[in-house]
């Protein structure tokens, strides 16, 4: 199978998809559409991109053929797992607390071993979650675990 037509098959399935999203963004109310509508948005038209290039280099004779190196397929089910693990103990852990641990831990098992810049990294992440939900949307987050441990609440 070449590349390009897998590419392509991804992009527009994808595509579809986070279309789908987008309308059903769209339906939100005025106040919590906006955030979840420019993230489909954006993402439709990448998709999309994604798709007409690849159609494009499937009209070319040049596209290669499809091969999965060893070590590529061990990361993204790696990746995959700890994705699943991380949706898995959001609710209970609490999202910040999730991300800060989420991080690292699956940057680490994925060969990067800058320690210090994964920490860095898991704490602006969690900052920003934090952010978006507490200035941008005005939502507060669940209370995280660890803090509810502390103040007994």
């Amino acid at each position: 199978m070449r590349q390009a037509t897998l590419e392509t098959s991804v992009a527009l399935a994808g595509a579809v998809l986070s279309g789908c999203g987008l309308w059903h963004a769209l339906g939100f109310t005025r106040d919590s559409a906006y955030l979840p509508t420019a993230v489909m948005s954006l993402l439709t038209l990448l998709l999309l991109v994604w798709g007409i290039r690849s159609a494009w280099s499937l009209r070319q004779a040049g596209s290669d053929t499809l091969r999965f190196a060893p070590g590529h397929a061990r990361r993204f089910l790696t990746l995959l797992a700890t994705s699943v693990a991380m949706i898995a103990i959001a609710p209970r852990l609490g999202f910040a607390t999730t991300f800060l641990l989420f991080v690292p831990v699956s940057g680490w098992l994925l060969g990067y071993r800058q320690g210090k810049w994964l920490v860095t990294t898991a704490i602006l992440f969690s900052l920003l979650i934090y952010l978006i939900f507490q200035i941008v949307l005005d939502r507060p987050l669940p209370p995280e675990l660890a803090l509810r441990l502390v103040t007994g609440s």
